[in-house]
């Protein structure tokens, strides 16, 4: 049982109820402040791409900021767990420390001349020529996703491809590609990327801004077109793909950019963003503790985790009182238990009368989309096993979780007046029955890339989070997440490959679920 199940289910009238209201604002701004760090990362990653002018102040402002959302997390987890994570604040005192240190003694600038230098000897009208008398595979098509230039032997890669098998500098070419261990040992090894699939925002695009890596995305046929190939040259500067390698463009290439990313600003930057947001906890095995924390991203995950399970076990000691929760309509196949924080419910225990709405804005429009956006019927048309959603909520504030056979899934949004104050974070287990890939965690993470979410996705989940819509937007998204609690909630998913994440997400979003 999850633990934002237990924590719902409250078990003292009045003081259980209060005491849960105050446990659960506490809980949503740590939820905010891991958000926030998820759209830093994502910012300095798009920074770290180029095309950007950077000075320095962006660096040593992203690491304060970054430093003082981990020690907002570490305060609100104590204040949780009753002061018992004080060792969260040395271990946060010690990742600051070592960001002071970088602002503070910089980067070198990378050392001029030497052999690439001499690169920069050929011209225009060296390179024009060169160009002019190479065949073209590719000119305008598909999106950039990280401008560079690179040549090198095409590489297909396959489903349980051995990434050491790939030779260094390869041009990897698949249908789409996500962030899983194996991929990403493969990425490491290749000079550029070329997709069928994806978007400049998708999360291949993310992936090679991360990794730094040339790509050009939604190609549409790149996978057939190249089969035959031996070698191409990517200039993801101008979106071109020549067949064979353009020795003139590359010198060209590195002369023109000599220094480029390994100027101190980006230098700092990449050595800032190294320390702040990798999540360094393996797929697999036991739950991290706090010595395996080695990045502010690593602290605020397991505090975040830390302190829902807190909660859980604090509130599982008293009684339950039922007096505390309403249960709503949600769907055919989903029942729907409310917790009111602004006050206790005037209405009997649970089970009884429902309500004539929910008592929330946002859970209204959630409830909707559950119940509108998405048929209950799964794969083949199997029935769908009954699910719970639990939620406390105010008018304009709810968080709340789906239980199911897959595990639970977690959205908190506030959706108020100001652009500022609305916010959407959300959480999603990775995988469902006979899901050995992952597909429920990567459609998640694709539905909400589309909707400009910065996400993030791990072996242990897929997490979202974006703020500053107005609030019909903010409606707007919390509708579509409802039909994606529903659609995911599907049973099924036998023999889904990442291969088909990118149709089943235009699917969702094109045909509402």
């Amino acid at each position: 049982m999850s633990w934002l199940k237990r924590v719902l289910r409250p078990r003292s009238r009045s003081e259980t109820h209060t005491l849960l209201k105050l446990r659960v604002t506490r809980f949503r701004q740590l939820l905010s402040s891991h958000g926030s760090l998820l759209s830093l990362a994502e910012d300095a990653a798009e920074k770290q791409g180029g095309g950007f002018i950077l000075d320095r102040q962006y660096a040593v402002t992203l690491s304060e900021q970054v430093a003082e959302l981990a020690e907002s997390v570490a305060f609100d987890l104590n204040v949780l767990t009753a002061q018992g994570n004080l060792r969260f604040y040395k271990q946060v005192e010690r990742l600051r420390a070592e960001l002071r240190s970088l602002v503070v003694e910089g980067v070198a600038a990378a050392p001029a001349g030497g052999a690439e230098a001499k690169a920069a000897a050929v011209s225009p009208a060296t390179l024009a020529a060169a160009l002019a008398r190479t065949p073209v595979l590719y000119r305008g098509c598909g999106q950039v996703a990280r401008r560079g230039v690179a040549s090198g032997p095409v590489v297909h890669f396959q489903k349980g491809m051995d990434p050491g098998s790939i030779t260094k500098g390869s041009i990897l070419v698949a249908g789409e590609v996500f962030g899983e261990d194996r991929v990403l040992a493969a990425l490491r090894r290749v000079g550029a990327i070329l997709l069928d699939r994806g978007s400049a925002a998708g999360s291949a695009a993310r992936l090679a801004r991360e990794l730094q890596i040339p790509a050009i995305v939604g190609l549409g046929d790149a996978t057939s077109r190249l089969s035959g190939l031996r070698e191409v040259t990517v200039d993801a500067d101008e979106n071109v793909v020549y067949i064979g390698r353009v020795v003139e463009l590359l010198d060209y290439y590195r002369g023109a950019h000599l220094g480029g990313e390994e100027e101190p600003e980006y230098g700092l930057l990449r050595s800032v963003r190294r320390i702040a947001f990798p999540l360094t906890f393996p797929a697999d095995g036991a739950g991290p503790a706090l010595g395996d924390c080695r990045t502010i991203h690593d602290v605020v995950h397991l505090a975040s985790r830390l302190a829902g399970e807190a909660l859980a076990s604090l509130l599982a000691t008293r009684g339950r009182d039922a007096g505390t929760v309403e249960r709503l309509a949600g769907a055919p196949w989903c029942g729907v238990l409310v917790t009111r924080l602004d006050r206790l419910p005037s209405r009997g225990p649970a089970g009884g009368a429902a309500p004539a709405e929910p008592p929330s804005r946002p859970l209204r429009t959630f409830l909707e989309g559950l119940a509108g956006r998405a048929g209950p019927a799964g794969e083949g048309g199997s029935p769908v096993p009954f699910c719970v959603v639990e939620a406390a909520a105010t008018d304009e504030q709810v968080l709340l979780a789906m239980t199911s056979p897959s595990g639970f899934d977690l959205l908190d949004v506030a959706a108020g007046e100001t652009r500022e104050a609305n916010t959407i974070f959300c959480r999603f287990a990775p995988r469902g029955e006979n899901d050995p890939e992952a597909f429920r965690g990567a459609l998640a993470a694709g539905v909400l890339s589309r909707l400009g979410f910065a996400v993030a996705v791990t072996g242990c989940e897929t997490s979202g989070f974006r703020r500053g819509l107005s609030g019909e937007e903010t409606g707007e998204c919390v509708r579509i997440l409802g039909g994606l609690f529903a659609r995911l909630a599907r049973p099924g998913g036998t023999g889904r490959g990442r291969a088909d994440v990118e149709p089943a997400v235009d699917a969702f979003l094109g045909s509402g679920g």
